[in-house]
């Protein structure tokens, strides 16, 4: 499992720091020379300005960014026709733009995610479970919060990928790997001696997870850290989730099978990153559809949720 999360982890770093198409010679005379007639001149940022269309000028293509798109995709042309690889620019594949959203099918796949986490998250507790009956409501209502935060931000960032988009996209996803770990250690030792001690760790990684968000938003945003951090606690997570469910599911808490099969599943998914791949009618790629399989797992992850809950209150209280 731990070298898996570390293949994981070098893959997406070679996704973040090679990008072979930001130096290829075509690339970089076709950006110099677009740059320099287009968007030197106030006759050409006039005429540029001119031919933008609403949602281009909307989420802020502008004309430099112009420029790299429509060069990228001469440089694609380019290698297709002489049997070339397409290779990334800028840390990601060519992407074909729809109504200016930068990427389409990861926007709409993290849209659905949200819309997943809310109805059968937010909806569904709010539905089934109730506020100062049911033990940890509040803490899964926070963690549902948090959940949604991360998928709205994941949306913006598929959007358009800007350097403060892209901060927000991890930080929203290391919220939610920081929440789930967090929620694992205060459920394991809930009605138990060591309570205390689960507090004071769960305050911690609050402090911790303030620190690294303010980190990488006004220092400096090291690709490397994040990622190591995201790993170390994503093991963390998966490692306490999964031993907690095999020692329930032994002692004849059958329902904890939805917490194992969802925590599982997600590290299937999550290797969809490891068969990275030009995308698919320059839509679709590895990424988006690890974002796909994930919108159906807050069925499991919720409902889990609701089960455990019952049965803290019939056979705790």
């Amino acid at each position: 499992m731990i070298i898996w999360y570390f293949l994981f982890y070098f893959s997406l770093n070679i996704i973040i720091f090679a990008s072979p198409g930001d130096n290829h010679y075509l690339y970089r005379a076709c950006l110099n020379h677009c740059k320099q007639i287009n968007c030197s001149t106030s006759l050409g940022l006039r005429d540029f300005q001119d031919k933008q269309t609403f949602f281009e000028y909307i989420f802020q293509w502008s004309c430099q960014d112009e420029c790299s798109y429509e060069c990228m995709w001469k440089t694609v042309d380019n290698m297709q026709s002489n049997g070339q690889p397409v290779v990334q620019f800028h840390g990601k594949w060519p992407f074909t733009r729809f109504l200016g959203i930068q990427e389409p099918a990861s926007t709409l796949f993290s849209i659905l995610n949200l819309l997943s986490n809310y109805i059968f998250g937010y909806k569904v507790l709010r539905h089934h479970l109730k506020y100062g009956v049911y033990p940890l409501y509040s803490m899964w209502m926070i963690f549902c919060f948090i959940a949604m935060n991360a998928w709205i931000w994941s949306t913006i960032f598929h959007t358009r990928d800007k350097p403060l988009t892209e901060i927000f996209d991890y930080i929203g996803a290391i919220s939610l790997i920081f929440s789930q770990f967090a929620c694992c250690i205060i459920r394991v030792s809930y009605r138990t001696k060591y309570i205390r001690l689960a507090k004071f760790v769960t305050l911690f990684l609050l402090m911790f997870f303030i620190y690294h968000a303010y980190y990488l938003l006004f220092i400096h945003m090291d690709y490397g850290y994040n990622m190591t951090i995201n790993v170390i606690v994503g093991v963390l997570n998966v490692i306490c989730w999964l031993l907690w469910s095999i020692i329930n599911f032994i002692s004849g808490k059958i329902y904890v099978w939805r917490c194992a099969v969802s925590v599982v599943l997600a590290m299937i998914f999550a290797a969809l990153e490891l068969v990275d791949f030009a995308p698919i009618a320059w839509i679709i790629d590895a990424h988006s559809l690890w974002h796909f399989c994930t919108i159906f797992l807050p069925i499991l992850w919720y409902r889990f949720i609701i089960d455990d809950s019952r049965y803290l209150l019939r056979y705790i209280y």
